[in-house]
């Protein structure tokens, strides 16, 4: 139970909301109509703790239910064979034509920016071996 990832993200989540109104416990509240500086913090600190409590109790419950194997997403079926990078610029290209207006300059910095990043986090920080390009190239 302590292995299970949902589980230990629910506690952080309950965690830091804890600790958040614990650190602001001195702030004026108010009211919605009268905001003080303590009102906004402590709302967001219940979100998490809420959200935490929510994610954990979810995770129990799925306690010895057997994952599905075989089921993937298309960005899954588009990454083996293409790469990374053309895997994301697909899907970010497709992803933009449910919008009405697809402009090219913001979808291409869009593009590049997703690219970057997720190259950035997962193949130089994590060191996931991923295929950045087809296999062809």
């Amino acid at each position: 139970m302590l292995a299970n990832k949902d589980f230990l993200a629910g506690l952080m989540y309950m965690a830091f909301g804890l600790t958040g109104l614990w650190l602001g416990r001195s702030l004026e509240v108010g009211t919605a109509a009268a905001m003080g500086a303590g009102y906004f913090p402590r709302l967001v600190c219940g979100a998490l703790i809420a959200v935490g409590a929510t994610l954990a109790l979810i995770s129990l419950m799925r306690i010895g239910e057997v994952p599905e194997r075989g089921r993937c997403r298309p960005f899954t079926l588009l990454l083996r064979p293409l790469g990374l990078v053309l895997a994301l610029a697909i899907s970010t290209v497709l992803a933009r034509f449910a919008g009405r207006d697809i402009r090219p300059i913001p979808l291409l910095l869009l593009c590049l920016i997703l690219i970057v990043a997720n190259v950035g986090v997962f193949v130089i920080a994590l060191k996931i071996q991923i295929p950045l390009w087809p296999a062809a190239l």
